[in-house]
């Protein structure tokens, strides 16, 4: 079944002038790659098309698949107006880190168009554990962090500036202090960083994260300029794949650094409020990724209103 959304002004306008525009087709853009007015959503579960435009936003994500061993996963395109930026939304800003949610449902109380699940800091600063350094909306939750960590996640990290720009480090390679120098919004700490300049980082995709599971990743080609990759695994379509799958994938899209993200079955991809990639629970049956306290998100549309609950 395809689901259309956002037949909005903009269409009309289109369809007035006589233009052809094939079902889930992006309209005509403007130089800049984006919408004049209005926003464009398209949705089909059966094709893996999902699309999104607007003045400032513009979103493909295509579900691809291969086998022997079986595998899908979700390569995610965003291309953002300078001051569109990803953020780490939490579900209560009030308790932060103790109040959960399923990620679905933070992306619909955000009416966040495109999110990743993130960091899961909430368990490591909740349990006690080393939470590395994490930074939200300039703040510094923690400081903590490791040096040569051979534990996973090694803690590794990816800052968010203001210009749209993301970068990697090592989990101690920088203070806060540095951090907050650079401007950093959002620091999230995970890791291993997959990419830098280009270049993979290949001893830790030997030590960390080389056995078959869902996992996920963001990377940035340039500012403005994005891609996010989800895989499935631990179900009967998908066997999941190692950190280095997800990043061999962003290095051939052409990003120039990137991160790994937490993975197994708290890893979701999420479109318009929808969570679109199949978790499973420990009975096999179809379920939302684990409660978070944050989500990773881009976008802002009243079209992600609420919806039925789909678990």
């Amino acid at each position: 079944m395809r689901i259309r959304y956002g037949i909005l002004i903009l269409l009309i306008l289109l369809a007035a002038a006589g233009c052809a525009l094939a079902e889930g087709e992006f309209p005509a853009l403007n130089e800049a790659g984006f919408l004049d007015e209005g926003e464009f959503v398209y949705a089909s579960e059966e094709e893996g098309v999902w699309r999104y435009a607007s003045p400032t936003l513009w979103v493909e994500i295509l579900r691809r698949s291969d086998t022997h061993p079986n595998v899908i996963w979700y390569e995610a395109e965003i291309r953002a107006a300078e001051g569109e930026l990803f953020r780490m939304l939490p579900w209560k800003e009030t308790k932060r880190w103790s109040s959960l949610q399923y990620p679905y449902r933070i992306a619909r109380e955000h009416q966040t168009v495109f999110a990743l699940t993130g960091d899961f800091a909430h368990l490591r600063i909740t349990k006690k554990r080393v939470p590395g350094i994490i930074i939200r909306d300039g703040i510094l939750y923690s400081k903590r962090t490791k040096g040569v960590n051979k534990a996973f996640p090694n803690l590794d990290t990816l800052a968010i500036l203001p210009d749209g720009d993301m970068q990697v480090f090592r989990s101690n390679e920088k203070t806060p202090e540095e951090y907050a120098e650079m401007g950093a919004l959002d620091v999230l700490a995970f890791g291993p960083w997959m990419i830098r300049d280009g270049e993979l980082n290949t001893a830790a995709l030997k030590r960390y994260g080389a056995g078959r599971a869902q996992r996920a990743g963001i990377g940035i080609v340039e500012k403005g300029h994005y891609f996010a990759i989800m895989t499935e695994g631990r179900n009967k379509r998908s066997a999941g794949t190692s950190i280095r799958f997800i990043a061999e994938r962003l290095q051939t899209l052409g990003c120039t650094a990137a991160l790994n993200l937490d993975g197994g079955q708290s890893a979701a991809i999420l479109f318009m409020g929808n969570q679109i990639c199949l978790v499973t629970n420990e009975k096999g049956l179809k379920a939302s990724a684990r409660k978070a306290a944050e989500i990773l998100g881009i976008g802002v549309s009243p079209l992600c209103a609420a919806q039925d609950d789909p678990f």
